[in-house]
């Protein structure tokens, strides 16, 4: 399935400029009693909204987390965040995708067509809107629920906050709406959204829902969390038994897991729920220049984080060969390291005529300025410099992966207590199958005495699933999130989490020296400490004097 960003018409533009007036004013430029006519304007109008499916190209969207570390510090995290007067996650333009969503869905019924024709758009807007709602309940908790046209005299513009569990359920009704109404996989118009698309991303929200409930111990939502995490596990394995969907393998376990980024047109990838079609000159992204001049790399923990060729951790290895260079370091490991990090042997610049490679003999060479761990990101990277200019790349993303699917299907039945081998041998093990590492069982077999503080205790087959997910999504942009709803933002705590690979002179490089001790000691105010407030961000205290229904604040703000 692929998604190609579809050119819209000047009225359905319009509708996205940012105006913090946005609630006041009706959106521009369409006429209601001409627009609201044939199938075709509900079409155009959903057209608008595709561009809220990710774009996927990411690589480098992980450095709010313990795995990537930016150059510079994150304010939030190192809990120099200030609640803001106006603006910040809540201010009016966060909310204008929502109002015009519903703007839809208090005009469509103009249409006079078959009710099949009208509800493929009716379900794609309410997918949209799912997608925009997830992400106010992550950011924010309790949030108003709004679902129809506003204007300056609406009551609901000064209405209360609707609890987070109340808007969930809001959430898996439009996802449900979408599944029902959407085509089947294969029968969708090209470039559209599916029923499998949909299933995808309510396995990932009930995934997200059904641990933070559990992890949080929100006693009035706890009763919630199985109901979630069954629905997770349900949904995921419709995609799973389809048949549509399998993981990219071509028995070469050093590249396959890189090269798959790289195919140019992935329209027949069948590991690509949803694919992502960009074009040269028409459409470009990134991708494949970001690594040159990252501006982050991934931690030290991460990179402590990889198995050994044999499946165990580096604690239990005798594989293992130490720190002291990138080359040792990188050695007998799960080949994904070599295929996510660069080392001495991947090529930092290659000649057009590929005569002509550069690779990174001394150690110090690692770390740069614009890479302060001296853990480059390569996911997606091309060392052909004519093939890599800025905003120059073609080859297509993957907004929903089916990597992804597996993951979701194994924790959420791990979670569930209810994992199988099977289980593993059709989730967890097809992606180890591709990069030729040993398989999981549900008797893990050893202990990992690095494995993560979560802060909490945790069953071995758990502790290795979230070791599965963190590498083979990295750089994704999945991690904080995931951090957030396993309630384990103490392990930022760790001092691992933001420093680098091992100097030539013995030492650690230090990313932010103002804020660690040579021997990685903390420095008293100067660490990175965790604060559960964190797990949400503020309402603006302009907000809440408006709207004294918002109160109360969000914990700890």
């Amino acid at each position: 399935m692929k998604l190609k960003y579809i050119l819209y018409m000047a009225a359905a533009l319009s509708l996205t400029g940012c105006n913090d007036s946005f609630l006041e004013r009706g959106p521009q430029n369409l006429n209601d009693q001409s627009f609201w006519v044939s199938v075709n304007d509900l079409k155009a109008y959903a057209n608008a909204f595709y561009g809220l499916i990710p774009g996927g190209v990411s690589v480098l969207d992980d450095t709010d987390s313990d795995i990537q570390v930016p150059n510079n510090i994150n304010s939030f995290l190192w809990g120099q965040y200030v609640v803001p007067t106006e603006g910040g996650v809540w201010q009016k333009s966060n909310w204008q995708n929502i109002r015009n969503i519903n703007y839809f869905m208090t005009h469509y019924q103009s249409v006079q067509a078959a009710e099949a024709d009208v509800n493929i758009y009716v379900a794609e807007m309410r997918f949209f809107r799912a997608l925009e709602y997830f992400n106010k309940i992550q950011l924010l908790g309790d949030v108003p629920w709004l679902e129809v046209d506003l204007n300056v005299d609406s009551e609901e513009l000064y209405g209360p906050k609707m609890k987070r569990n109340q808007v969930f359920q809001k959430i898996i009704e439009d996802l449900d709406f979408a599944i029902q109404w959407l085509p089947e996989a294969g029968s969708e118009e090209a470039n559209r959204l599916n029923k499998n698309i949909a299933r995808h991303v309510k396995a990932r929200f009930c995934l997200n829902e059904g641990t933070h409930y559990k992890y949080h111990n929100e006693l009035e939502y706890a009763s919630e969390a199985e109901k979630w995490l069954q629905m997770a596990a349900t949904e995921s394995d419709k995609l799973i038994t389809s048949g549509r969907y399998e993981i990219y393998n071509t028995g070469h376990p050093q590249e396959d897991y890189f090269n798959m980024y790289r195919i140019d047109d992935k329209s027949d990838l069948k590991e690509a729920v949803l694919y992502v079609d960009y074009k040269t000159d028409i459409r470009e992204h990134n991708m494949a220049a970001a690594g040159r001049e990252a501006g982050c790399g991934f931690s030290k923990s991460f990179v402590e984080s990889f198995l050994c060729s044999d499946g165990l951790p580096i604690s239990l290895s005798n594989k293992y060969l130490g720190d002291e260079t990138m080359r040792k370091e990188t050695a007998n490991r799960d080949p994904r390291l070599k295929q996510l990090i660069l080392t001495n042997d991947f090529p930092t610049n290659v000649t057009d005529d590929l005569k002509d490679s550069t690779f990174v003999v001394n150690e110090d060479e690692f770390i740069t300025q614009h890479c302060f761990t001296g853990y480059r990101p390569i996911k997606g990277f091309n060392p052909i410099y004519s093939q890599a200019l800025y905003m120059k790349s073609s080859f297509d993303g993957i907004a929903y992966r089916y990597a992804e699917t597996l993951l979701i299907n194994a924790e959420a039945k791990a979670e569930l207590n209810t994992i199988t081998d099977a289980d593993l041998d059709r989730t967890i093990n097809q992606l180890r199958d591709r990069v030729g590492m040993p398989h999981l069982t549900v008797n893990v077999g050893f202990t990992d005495p690095k494995w993560p503080d979560w802060g909490y205790s945790l069953s071995p087959i758990l502790q290795e699933i979230r070791r599965e997910r963190c590498i083979e999504l990295a750089g994704e942009g999945f991690r904080f999130n995931d951090l957030k709803r396993w309630k384990a933002g103490k392990v930022l705590n760790n001092v691992l989490t933001y420093v680098g690979k091992r100097k030539p002179d013995g030492n650690l490089a230090i990313v932010y020296p103002n804020y660690t001790n040579p021997d990685l000691s903390y420095q008293a105010g100067k660490s990175r400490t965790w604060e559960d407030k964190m797990y949400l961000y503020p309402i603006p205290t302009g907000e809440l004097q408006r709207n004294p229904q918002l109160l109360p604040q969000n914990p700890g703000w």
